[in-house]
């Protein structure tokens, strides 16, 4: 006989799954780090190095090749380190149990003296624990929003100091930043390579007159693989910018909900949607 399905109730008195996390050594949250800032920090240095005048233009080869080496790749790199770094936090018997794959901590409860805040949020906001005696921990914990992490190990683990934690300024600039929920990838195909359509379709047409003396002119030439090749090129071309010029608005408005979370924390949330609805308009009306 097959026990009944868990009811409403059940549910809600049910203690919520372990919070995903990421559990960094030193030395590989600093690798991971490294990678994110490359990748991050490429796109931004590559708008600012195609609008300087410059003797020679860059050309697609080399254009595209810079953004796979220093976007792409130290991107890609990041995420592998945070899936290998993949762990569960459970409490239990007054024991903090950290597990991932090949190491397992169990830290008593009482023994957590301090939580230390990352305040650099690198390669994604995180903590480490110090005990006691005043040594931290050698591992650290990284989650895209620490603060129900926090709160849990206040109200469940008997982590005294995780409560006090969720105000720092880099917790609450992250938790601001979570509220708005996370970008799937429909969102950014809608706001990139879709958006890119407009731009691309006009440059595309202008080229096509230039060149060939008509809308059809390079088809009629060279035939249907030419003719896609070139649009797909032009396209490309043209997503990539509309990156690189959304991530200049995406810096600026990072760096002023951080200053905001550290100024006046009431009011990081206001400020966070304030920037979010900036680099919206700035994106979508900038680009001509």
């Amino acid at each position: 006989m097959q026990p009944d399905p868990p009811t409403a109730a059940d549910r809600a008195g049910a203690p919520p799954p372990p919070p995903a996390v990421h559990l960094y050594a030193p030395w590989w949250r600093v690798v991971a780090a490294v990678l994110f800032a490359v990748s991050r920090a490429n796109l931004p240095a590559m708008l600012l190095a195609v609008l300087l005048p410059r003797s020679r233009p860059i050309t697609p080869v080399p254009f595209f090749r810079t953004v796979v080496l220093f976007s792409v790749l130290p991107g890609l790199g990041a995420w592998l380190v945070a899936r290998a770094m993949r762990a569960t936090v459970t409490t239990r018997d007054g024991q903090l149990v950290v597990s991932r794959l090949g190491l397992r901590l169990e830290i008593p409860a009482t023994a957590v003296a301090r939580i230390a805040v990352w305040r650099l949020p690198l390669p994604g906001p995180g903590f480490s624990l110090v005990t006691s005696s005043g040594r931290r921990l050698r591992y650290g914990l990284q989650a895209p929003d620490p603060v129900p992490l926090l709160l849990a190990l206040a109200d469940r683990g008997g982590v005294a100091a995780a409560g006090a934690a969720v105000d720092h300024p880099t917790m609450v600039y992250t938790h601001a930043k979570a509220a708005g929920g996370r970008w799937r990838w429909s969102h950014l195909a809608a706001k990139f390579p879709l958006f890119a359509l407009a731009p691309t379709a006009v440059l595309f047409n202008a080229h096509q007159h230039i060149a060939y003396g008509g809308l059809l002119g390079e088809y009629y030439l060279y035939g249907l693989g030419a003719y896609l090749g070139t649009f797909a090129l032009y396209w490309a071309t043209v997503t990539t910018y509309c990156v690189l010029y959304a991530s200049v608005w995406r810096g600026l408005a990072e760096g002023v909900a951080l200053l905001a979370a550290h100024v006046a924390p009431s009011r990081a949330a206001r400020v966070r949607r304030a920037a979010e609805i900036a680099c919206r308009v700035l994106y979508y009306g900038g680009v001509p």
